[in-house]
């Protein structure tokens, strides 16, 4: 039997004019459509949010989120049927 891939779908919500100023640059180098959108997360709130094609640019926003003072949450949705959780780095 074969197994079901699950897959992970990543947002970001910038926090701040200049967070999301960069979000949307690094996106657009990446991603063939550069938006936020709202979504409700699993606590019935709404939030303006980019979704990102990979973790991978979760990690580099990781990275330069102290030397560049970057304010943003991270939310990640696991299935296609289950609800936006915010996700915390480990």
């Amino acid at each position: 039997m074969k197994k079901k891939t699950v897959t992970t779908n990543w947002f970001v919500e910038p926090l701040n004019p200049f967070t999301n100023e960069v979000i949307a640059k690094e996106l657009a180098k990446t991603a063939d459509i550069v938006e936020s959108v709202k979504l409700k997360i699993n606590d019935g709130s709404v939030h303006a949010m980019y979704q990102v094609p990979s973790y991978h640019i979760i990690s580099q926003l990781d990275a330069g989120k102290k030397q560049f003072s970057l304010k943003y949450k991270v939310y990640s949705r696991t299935g296609i049927n289950a609800q936006i959780r915010i996700w915390n780095f480990g």
